[in-house]
């Protein structure tokens, strides 16, 4: 994966569109997370639980839910979702680069973050998509689950952890 950072601008205008994401869907928290799994921004509710964990976790589902669809004869794979009983978890690429997280509880449901989020998904698209042609990464990554191996080992070691094993 490419290097890059986020400039003061797009930071700001990032950080304000998961606030009122957070607002218009009720959820407890919106993490940004590149697709080698680490957190580039969050908000709201977010010392519950190991977001660098989470991070780390969401990518490796993005990636496998897209190697599936692949398998079945899909092109790509547009949102993950993981449902539980007391929180859940939806999940979409933006930029082909970039994973949004949103996790929500009883308060909210599946159906009002996907519609309310998706104004947000596309201004955070958008603002990622002019980001990497300002550092001159705008094309999409190739790589595949398989092409990552380094990431594979550190996505199993995570959950590994999480279940204590």
């Amino acid at each position: 994966m490419s290097q890059w950072t986020l400039f003061e601008d797009d930071f700001k205008l990032i950080d304000d569109v998961l606030d009122e994401l957070l607002q218009r869907t009720n959820a407890l928290s919106a993490h940004l997370i590149d697709r080698s799994g680490q957190v580039i921004n969050s908000a709201g509710r977010v010392d519950d639980f190991d977001v660098t964990s989470f991070a780390s976790l969401a990518a490796a589902d993005f990636t496998a839910n897209a190697e599936l669809a692949q398998l079945l004869g899909e092109p790509s794979v547009d949102a993950v979702v993981n449902e539980g009983k007391s929180r859940s978890v939806y999940s979409r690429l933006l930029a082909d680069r970039v994973i949004l997280s949103v996790v929500f509880d009883r308060r909210s449901s599946l159906g009002l973050v996907r519609v309310r989020s998706r104004r947000g998904a596309d201004t955070l698209d958008g603002v990622f998509r002019t980001l990497f042609e300002k550092v001159g990464i705008a094309e999409a990554p190739t790589e595949s689950f398989e092409a990552a191996p380094e990431f594979a080992a550190a996505a199993s070691h995570e959950v590994d952890a999480l279940f204590g094993e």
